[in-house]
């Protein structure tokens, strides 16, 4: 019987102020996040870069700063965060 309240508790209570968390804390850090311009620059820059040649329209579209900082940058993850820096943090 105790074991069920537990579940339910946690299914029904924790499990959606954690998610509510993790949202709260990207769009705080990312306000951009919630336009579509935003998500449609990440995705955009995202899938032109997977081939590793980039279209100059790509390269207009960042800031140069971040261009610096994505090519000196050997980790993936970070490369990705820069990204979305570029595009999620300008309005």
């Amino acid at each position: 019987m105790k074991k069920k309240k537990f579940y339910k508790t946690f299914y029904f209570q924790i499990v959606p102020i954690f998610i509510l968390g993790i949202s709260l804390g990207v769009i705080s850090i990312w306000p951009g996040i919630i336009s579509e311009r935003s998500r449609k620059c990440f995705f955009n820059i995202l899938l032109d870069g997977t081939d590793g040649s980039v279209k100059i329209g790509t390269l207009f579209s960042m800031n140069s700063s971040y261009l610096l900082k994505i090519k000196n940058t050997e980790n993936k993850y970070l490369k990705i965060l820069l990204i979305g820096d570029s595009c999620f943090r300008k309005f």
